[in-house]
């Protein structure tokens, strides 16, 4: 059971129907309603009501008067008299295995074994709030009942200052618990034949070994919710809807392994090993494919290898890439190319900001999307196919024989995946409409179809039932493109009244690139933080360097061991930048490099029982101040990055562990 807390929930500019009676509503804004320019023509001046109609409207409390009237607009107000939003998400898992191995031959043997497991995750959020019931709050000509007809309704007041919505107002609107279910299935079956083939190689002494089998899965998944969630922009603050569920598909493979020395204790080959595999799945979303591996070693001399491997392996879309349904959530994006007063001194901005739906008098007058958070619709395709990848590494492994408890390995790998399955990020959808993909400005479809404002306000937020945002769809059009160098390395040695143990793992990355489309920008990020990196191809922030680094003395039945973690500096990518506006992330556009320190002590008390006791990040490293928008909403959050910097601080863990 995990609990999470959130700022309160609110309005975020939803659509809202106000009666001008109403009791809450200021004199002073009852008039910028009445007198809002209705005219499409920014020569024309046409004010929605008169002023002796907006007066009559003023007193008229009952929507059967003719001088009764509403106004539709949206409203930005967060409820901070309610306190946060809190979620618990409970995990319950279970997996049963059972097999059964033996030998056919003194060489040969084989292995069988089934398995199932199925996991479930359900969210409890209370203090969300629900549209329908601050639509019927607001629709009120008097503190005490509301125009709907729910007797239960408390009319609120969204016009006042920070305190003057009440509890009783809040009990109505947020309070209330909504409930969603997220569930998956595994289905497995799995046997394989193993051995080596009873001979060898002239000119080698140990035998040929492989291995042959077959293997089927069947994955199922999918999501449940109760009313309010699965209502399209009935949840506050909370982006799209969470639609009922399922998909499976299954996958039958065949494989084969084979390793063979080749040449053993000849001159200057130690050995000469050759490695080949190949497999064919057959996906029941998306036919059949073969993936095939080639690799070997070789050592000059004892205690030096050289080994290679190059390899073509796929991956099937997930049963949510699959099948998942259209919802309009929320992505990231801190300016809008229409916002402001910019497309009123451009024609052809004007021109694309309307045929994307945004009405002709709120031009000049839209904003950035409320919290950075635009609407985005998103959602599974059933017509994807496997993307594909061409990989390779080359490494070499040293354990000198002149240094005893030394072993050191680097590796270089190359990874090229094509047909991957990817969505272009707001960026790429920005560039391609308003930035370097279309300078002209040109009114393209493109444009007209990957944008859909508010019809309201011309913006891309507020109701998701309206505005349908930025639509970031999935394909197989997406390349991405990663390399680097792994380095390990192992030392252990007695130093007298101690045993020393030295470990080190680090990454230096060269490359990873991601490209959503052939349209899209083929992005860098590495060493770079942005709402275009931190989602496809790169997941979280991929420093440049980063290592791991473990030194532990053993005492005995004592052992004290300390960590050292590194993650090496970043700043913001280069190519976030829209549309001439400059940087996005003005004062955050780099995080320094970070240090975290954990130190673990352990005692063996006997044969079956230890104690250990670990303080993590030792230092009380605090995480990098970053801002809200700079990143992805599924990497960014509270204003730093918790996917990637610890967000806690110092902490101690103390855990046993008994053998009986």
């Amino acid at each position: 059971r995990v609990r999470t807390i959130a700022a309160p929930s609110g309005s975020f500019n939803d659509a809202l129907s106000v009666p001008l009676s109403n009791p809450y509503l200021p004199a002073g804004l009852r008039n910028q309603f009445c007198a809002f320019d209705i005219d499409p023509d920014p020569a024309i001046y046409t004010p929605r009501f008169t002023p002796t109609e907006c007066s009559a409207a003023a007193t008229a409390t009952n929507p059967n008067s003719p001088a009764f009237r509403t106004v539709d607009t949206e409203i930005g107000r967060r409820f901070v008299e309610a306190g946060t939003r809190n979620t618990t998400y409970t995990t319950t898992l279970f997996q049963y295995k059972a097999g059964i191995g033996g030998a056919i031959t003194d060489r040969i043997s084989f292995d069988i074994f089934g398995a199932y497991g199925e996991n479930e995750n359900v969210a409890k959020n209370d203090g969300g709030g629900l549209f329908s019931r601050l639509a019927n709050a607001i629709n009120a000509t008097n503190p005490d009942t509301c125009l709907g007809g729910d007797a239960a309704c408390v009319p609120i007041n969204l016009f006042g200052p920070q305190g003057s919505i009440t509890q009783k107002q809040l009990a109505y609107v947020a309070g209330v618990s909504t409930t969603s279910t997220t569930f998956s299935r595994l289905a497995q079956v799995h046997g394989v034949v193993s051995g080596d083939v009873g001979f060898n190689s002239p000119a080698a002494h140990d035998p040929i070994s492989f291995a042959i089998g077959g293997e089927y899965r069947r994955y199922t998944a999918g999501t449940t919710s109760d009313l309010p969630t699965t209502t399209t922009g009935e949840i506050l603050g909370g982006g799209g809807a969470t639609p009922d569920s399922t998909g499976s598909y299954n996958v039958k493979e065949i494989f084969g392994e084979i390793n063979a020395p080749l040449l053993q204790a000849m001159p200057f080959v130690h050995s000469l090993t050759l490695e080949l595999g190949g497999r064919y799945s057959d996906y029941s979303s998306s036919g059949g494919n073969v993936t095939w591996k080639v690799g070997g070693s070789w050592e000059p001399v004892a205690g030096l290898k050289l080994r290679g491997n190059y390899q073509k392996a796929v991956r099937a879309p997930d049963v949510s890439e699959l099948f998942a349904p259209n919802v309009t959530a929320l992505a990231s994006l801190s300016l809008d190319p229409c916002a402001g007063a910019v497309p009123t001194g451009n024609a052809n901005l004007r021109a694309i900001c309307i045929a994307q739906g945004a009405p002709a008098n709120t031009i000049g007058a839209i904003s950035n999307p409320s919290s950075n958070q635009p609407n985005a619709t998103v959602g599974g395709n059933r017509n994807l196919g496997v993307e594909q990848a061409r990989t390779y590494t080359l490494g070499v492994v040293v354990t000198p024989t002149t240094a005893l408890g030394l072993s050191v390995a680097v590796d270089y790998y190359n990874i090229k995946i094509t047909d991957a399955v990817s969505a272009p990020t707001v960026g790429d959808q920005i560039n391609d409409c308003f930035g370097a993909g279309n300078p002209g400005l040109a009114l393209t479809p493109f444009c007209t179809t990957s944008f859909r404002r508010n019809p309201l306000t011309g913006g891309l937020d507020g109701s998701t039932a309206t505005t349908p945002g930025i639509f970031l769809p999935l394909s197989n059009l997406g390349t991405i493109l990663t390399d680097g160098i792994d380095v390990s390395a192992n030392y252990r040695r007695d130093i007298g009244f101690a045993r020393l143990a030295l470990g080190f793992q680090g990454n230096w990355t060269h490359r990873a690139k991601f490209k959503a489309s052939p349209l899209s920008l083929f992005r860098e990020c590495v060493g770079f933080y942005s709402g275009n990196c931190g989602g496809n191809g790169s997941g979280s922030i991929q420093p440049k360097f980063s290592f791991n680094q473990r030194t532990t003395l053993s005492f005995g039945a004592v052992d004290l061991s300390l960590l050292w973690r590194y993650i090496d500096g970043v700043r913001q990518e280069p190519d976030d930048i829209i549309n001439g506006n400059g940087r996005v992330f003005a004062g955050f556009g780099k995080i320094s490099a970070k240090h975290y320190f954990d130190l673990t002590g352990r005692v063996m008390v006997n044969d079956q029982l230890s104690l250990t006791l670990t303080v993590q990040n030792l230092l009380y490293q605090k995480p990098p101040f970053v801002g809200t928008g700079v990143g992805t909403t599924a990497f960014n959050g509270g204003n730093t990055y918790p996917s990637t910097y610890d967000t806690i601080g110092r902490r101690f863990a103390v855990s046993g562990r008994l053998k009986f």
